[in-house]
């Protein structure tokens, strides 16, 4: 490793000398530049940019003390080793204060110039790998984050528990922010209205530059950027803790109009932005509803902050967070397989929405869409996928009806079937970890058998498999394994060709006492009056 050296000194016998023991003795130092005085140093170091500064503190014009601060403003990493026939403490005093910690005093020699150097190459060695690992963690983070992004917000859109990831994120960033809202943008094709057309290709193209968009918002602001979802981009947006209510929404839809501006360039499809208001990072999930209201509100214009939107007066409306929190209840029904709830709490959550949106076919339209969305998200995680169907292809049946009983009754039957195919999924998925364990059970019977290695084996927690042990078998893992050794006794005594106690050995325990007690309590006699 090659190391840089800048020699500064008004006496040429000094920088000869030194130049020659560095160049003789040490094989990795390359002397760069050899300065008369502190300006001519300053004016060398702009060149060149040296690893170390020898420098004398006694110069015409600028002193060392002064060219070491100007030098050290331009190049911090640099390390200075002071040479100087002055032993005096305001000039160490000052030497310190810049970060020096290397003062030769002349005349020098050979032995204790090496000893400096070795630790001051010492320290270039050390400061190089930590600076190599920082760029190294630093690449394996900008791997990490559009992940932990993805996964905050969808936790956040499906009503999970996100308070994790939003930790992480903050202690990888070292935020300081406590608030924040959020942005919805749509990506479409204008027609006539305010409801944009085309939303699957415009998606499909926004998909397409998603990374190109995703720059131009962070280079815009600090935030956490969401996936493309059908073909809508939620982004979390860090507020500022100064300023009221009002400059906070002037703010945000300045920067919605920049964002806006941005994309177009980027992706020829028109672009709706919905704003949701300032909350604390724990009640985020408010901005959110707040911005897909306010983006499902948009008429003439493009972007729209929930708080220029003028509400009814009534306050008994069916609101947003209602409808999540139905949203939430009946996803929760469909994995639960609760056909009635489920048929129940359908029908009551489309007669509020009738209400809620005055009948309006387009806004129940979406909120539909947003249910499916989180219903598709949980059979997906059931590995349930029906054949032709998804987010695109929902989207489009959904768009296409033109009253509000067919698509409730799409909705209910597609909801059921759905949540029918999970429970199928799941009976299934029990019967097979089962069978696969009572399976290796019988054959491994005479071994050691324990419940960790066991549910491990079928890959289901410790807990869970011995729940589902029991409800298919009626008895509980220990249990079946008695009964499974016992059974193979009693064939064995049936044969009369082994002792109790080869028996016992054979059948896997090691005490023939607490066999014959085990086999009398479970059989009814003793192995010896067994016929």
């Amino acid at each position: 490793m090659k190391y840089n050296v800048l020699i500064a000194d008004d006496e040429k016998i000094v920088t000869d000398g030194l130049r020659f023991i560095l160049e003789e003795a040490f094989d990795e130092l390359n002397v760069v530049a050899v300065a008369n005085s502190g300006r001519e140093a300053i004016e060398l170091s702009r060149g060149f940019v040296p690893d170390i500064v020898f420098m004398d503190i006694k110069m015409p014009g600028i002193n060392g003390i002064e060219a070491i601060e100007q030098i050290k403003r331009r190049h911090p990493e640099t390390k200075f080793i002071i040479i100087s026939a002055y032993e005096q403490f305001d000039y160490a005093k000052q030497a310190v204060a810049l970060g020096v910690s290397h003062y030769i005093l002349k005349p020098v020699t050979e032995n204790k110039l090496r000893d400096v150097l070795r630790r001051v190459m010492d320290e270039i060695d050390d400061e190089r790998f930590l600076r190599q690992q920082e760029m190294a963690n630093r690449e394996k983070l900008e791997k990490v984050i559009p992940v932990l992004e993805h996964g905050f917000v969808y936790a956040m859109m499906v009503n999970a528990d996100y308070r994790e990831e939003l930790t992480r994120y903050q202690e990888l960033f070292e935020s300081d922010k406590d608030k924040a809202y959020v942005m919805v943008l749509e990506f479409g094709e204008d027609k006539e209205g305010a409801t944009l057309s085309n939303r699957i290709g415009s998606g499909l193209r926004g998909q397409s530059v998603y990374p190109k968009v995703q720059s131009a918002i962070k280079y815009k602001c600090k935030s956490i950027v969401g996936p493309m979802m059908v073909n809508r981009i939620t982004t979390v947006i860090y507020a500022g803790d100064n300023g009221d209510e009002y400059e906070h929404r002037v703010e945000a839809m300045n920067l919605a109009n920049g964002i806006m501006d941005s994309v177009k360039e980027i992706v020829d499809v028109s672009v709706h932005i919905g704003i949701g208001g300032v909350y604390p990072f724990e009640k985020i999930k408010n901005s959110l509803e707040e911005a897909l209201y306010a983006l499902n509100r948009i008429s003439n214009e493009k972007v729209l902050h929930v708080n220029d939107i003028t509400l009814p007066e009534h306050t008994d409306a069916y609101t947003y967070l209602d409808i999540k929190e139905d949203e939430l209840h009946i996803v929760q029904l469909v994995e639960q397989g609760d056909d009635v709830a489920l048929r129940q709490s359908l029908q009551l959550f489309f007669a509020n929405l009738e209400r809620r949106f005055d009948r309006s076919l387009s806004d129940i339209q979406n909120v539909v869409t947003e249910l499916m969305v989180m219903i598709l998200g949980r059979s997906y995680h059931h590995k349930v996928i029906e054949s032709g169907a998804g987010y695109g292809t929902y989207l489009n049946q959904i768009r296409k009806f033109n009253d509000i009983l067919l698509l409730q009754n799409w909705c209910v039957s597609r909801v059921l079937s759905i949540a029918e195919q999970i429970q199928t999924s799941r009976h299934q998925h029990v019967s097979g970890v089962v069978l696969e364990a009572k399976a290796y059970i019988d054959e491994h019977y005479n071994e050691e058998l324990n419940l960790p290695d066991i549910s491990k084996m079928v890959a289901v927690s410790p807990q869970y498999f011995s729940k589902i042990f029991k409800e298919a078998l009626g008895v509980n893992f220990v249990e079946y394994i008695r009964q499974k050794r016992m059974e193979v006794a009693k064939e064995m005594l049936r044969e009369k060709k082994y002792s109790v106690k080869e028996i016992c050995y054979e059948i896997g325990y090691n005490d023939p006492n607490y066999f014959s007690r085990l086999f009398k309590k479970l059989v009814g006699v003793s192995p010896t009056e067994f016929k």
